[in-house]
């Protein structure tokens, strides 16, 4: 394995090369700015849901949502969903949880209704996740999961949807185990390259076709970049 593709030099989250003065972070500098807007977002996002709730609603918040004529859903189910338990809110409890965990504080305390918990939890967050991207080694998968939460949120909200299209599993192996990736590969039809989010190899436009004989079992040497 190449001093590249070590995971140490690695953002835990995009993952992209670490700069020189991101060595030993498990997340890079991007990263960490892109997850503070997201949870900046979140009440925000979250209060605006609410418009979203009722069946039908024709604004930018997720557009017309589809129902029977004879048995209408009394709410649209997505914002519900993120609104509701399970949604936005606990995750983000749940992630403040596993920091103060982490940092030996005390147990997560008893803010009131969800907006309330909304607005402390995420002040939490934003202000532990210059620490969190800096010496807590398993940020990426709380990072992936507040990004998952605003994707969602602003589909619904914003009507932005993610418009890469799945093509299959990186067929990428460690040289030293030998072990395939299995990271799905997903691509924007206007991207110049794919890269895997999970090992970091990368395939420009041109080898793309080449990059689908190699799922369907081709021997990957001749396709990554």
């Amino acid at each position: 394995m190449s001093t590249e593709q070590e995971p140490a030099y690695r953002c835990t989250h995009c993952p992209r090369l670490l700069h020189a003065n991101e060595l030993g972070r498990p997340a890079c500098h991007v990263c960490e700015d892109r997850a503070v807007e997201q949870v900046q977002a979140f009440p925000t996002l979250y209060r605006q849901l609410e418009a979203a709730l009722r069946p039908g609603s024709n604004s930018s918040a997720g557009g017309r949502v589809a129902t029977s004529r004879s048995a209408p859903l009394p709410v649209a189910l997505q914002p519900l969903s993120l609104r509701g338990p399970g949604g936005i809110v606990s995750m983000l409890l749940g992630i403040e949880e596993r920091w103060r965990g982490a940092l030996g504080w005390a147990p997560l305390p008893e803010r009131g209704g969800y907006e309330i918990s909304l607005a402390g939890t995420a002040g939490v967050i934003v202000n532990n996740l210059p620490w969190a991207c800096s010496d807590y080694p398993y940020v990426g998968p709380d990072l992936k999961l507040i990004s998952s939460l605003h994707q969602q949120a602003d589909a619904v909200v914003n009507g932005v949807r993610d418009q890469r299209v799945p093509i299959g599993y990186c067929p990428a192996t460690d040289e030293e185990t030998g072990a395939a990736c299995g990271e799905k590969l997903k691509v924007s039809p206007w991207a110049l390259n794919i890269r895997c989010t999970g090992c970091g190899a990368k395939w420009d436009r041109d080898a793309w076709l080449r990059l689908g004989a190699a799922i369907r079992g081709l021997p990957i040497t001749a396709v990554a970049a």
